[in-house]
């Protein structure tokens, strides 16, 4: 499968609980974010840091039963090429995201 730009993709192993995955953004700004999941019951939080480690964003506690999620966030942030992370994943093993 071949993945946008603006998308990043986790299969986590048995007892992974974290991902990462760089992203590239049409522009210095994360205007939605789009998340869709392997488990109903998947929870997770999502966090974007420039390539220098600064943190730009960051949701805690991203759920929902329907098996997808999204907000808008409409937040300017310092650079268009972006590091994209999932951390304390529980109840799943596939997450895509996908910023516009």
């Amino acid at each position: 499968m071949s993945l946008l730009p603006n998308q990043a993709s986790f299969e986590l192993g048995e007892e992974q609980t974290t991902g990462e995955a760089n992203i590239i953004l049409a522009e210095k700004e994360l205007g939605f974010v789009h998340a869709n999941f392997d488990n109903p019951k998947t929870e997770f939080d999502i966090i974007v840091e420039d390539m220098a480690g600064n943190q730009q964003f960051v949701k805690r506690g991203c759920k929902n039963p329907s098996g997808r999620w999204g907000e808008k966030i409409d937040l300017p942030i310092s650079a268009s090429y972006c590091k994209i992370k999932v951390e304390n994943v529980k109840n799943g093993k596939k997450i895509d995201l996908f910023f516009d």
